[in-house]
């Protein structure tokens, strides 16, 4: 009986510094994210998880690391595994929607937002995500709503967007000066004011001058960049745009709008099939919905590629890639 009761509280105790641990743990992640310490808090998650830390408290934390730093395949898988661990788990819920709609997973997204309870963060990640998918007339209540309680510059740059993108320049134009003279300094009201209300009404010289002032806050800007080499191809400086589209790249490999415009820079250039190319590596990115079908129409120009046969049973198999339909993006 004595050694028992021993087993019982020895085991007891040893629990309490492992779950004290790992809350304390979970404390320092969180703290680094609140501070926008993402890569930090990505490190902690590590060396947490490596010491044997409870991956359901600590794969959700690196999901939204993972988002944070743009990195959302990744974030995506933690989320789902995350979810797999505490299903319905809200938070994870919303990391999971952001990391669709990050790799250009419109409905994906949608389906995600839409299942959560109503609020800002909500509302405004289910109006993008209504955006991308081209369904601005669902987006603009929500962000009404958003803007009329406060009127943050995100929800003032998501609904210029959205202005824009139903031709109405002047409510675009509005939305997009206001998103920059609440906070001058943030390179995306830049970014979002060149592309949506210069670059998308042929204003390409303009559009430079935002995406400049985007850059000069972010050097590293992939979609900064890649917009700002997408107007030099407008203007014809070719050598200009090659710079800042391959330079964008560099910055972020997985982002399709740059394989779209390296596919357009060598069709310009005469490379048609290295264009293709281009093409068929944006769509199997997630493609480029701000464009609409512009992709697809591309690509029908191109020679179709002939996916190779499997081997015989008795022979080892080709296996054959998997990818992702087109979704959609808050930025291009």
């Amino acid at each position: 009986m004595r050694a028992f009761v021993f087993v019982v509280v020895w085991s007891l105790w040893s629990m309490g510094p492992a779950q004290a641990q790992g809350s304390k743990g979970a404390a320092q992640v969180r703290s680094a994210l609140d501070r926008g310490k993402a890569l930090v808090a990505l490190r902690k998650c590590g060396t947490f998880l490596a010491r044997g830390g409870d991956r359901a408290v600590f794969i959700p934390l690196r999901a939204e690391a993972y988002n944070k730093l743009g990195e959302y395949a990744a974030a995506r898988s933690d989320a789902a595994e995350a979810l797999a661990l505490d299903p319905g788990n809200s938070a994870t819920v919303m990391q999971y929607g952001i990391a669709f709609l990050g790799m250009n997973q419109a409905d994906s997204a949608i389906v995600r937002f839409y299942s959560l309870p109503a609020g800002p963060e909500r509302d405004l990640r289910l109006a993008m995500a209504y955006g991308m998918a081209h369904r601005c007339t669902e987006a603009l209540p929500l962000l009404t709503a958003l803007i009329t309680k406060a009127p943050a510059p995100n929800a003032l740059r998501e609904r210029g967007a959205c202005y824009a993108q139903l031709g109405d320049s002047t409510n675009a134009r509005m939305d997009l000066d206001q998103a920059i003279a609440l906070a001058p300094r943030d390179p995306v009201n830049w970014n979002s004011r060149g592309f949506h209300r210069w670059a998308a009404f042929g204003d390409h010289k303009r559009a430079i001058a935002d995406y400049d002032q985007a850059i000069k806050f972010n050097p590293n800007y992939s979609f900064a960049l890649n917009n700002r080499g997408y107007s030099w191809l407008q203007l014809d400086e070719l050598r200009k745009a090659e710079r800042d589209i391959e330079l964008a790249g560099r910055k972020n490999k997985s982002n399709p709008y740059v394989q779209r415009n390296l596919g357009l820079l060598a069709r310009k250039n005469g490379a048609a099939k290295e264009a293709c190319a281009h093409f068929r590596e944006a769509m199997a990115m997630g493609g480029t919905p701000l464009y609409g079908n512009e992709l697809s129409e591309l690509l029908k120009d191109c020679p179709t590629v002939p996916v190779p046969q499997d081997l015989p049973k008795d022979g080892p198999g080709i296996p054959r890639p998997q990818r992702n339909a087109p979704g959609g993006s808050n930025a291009p």
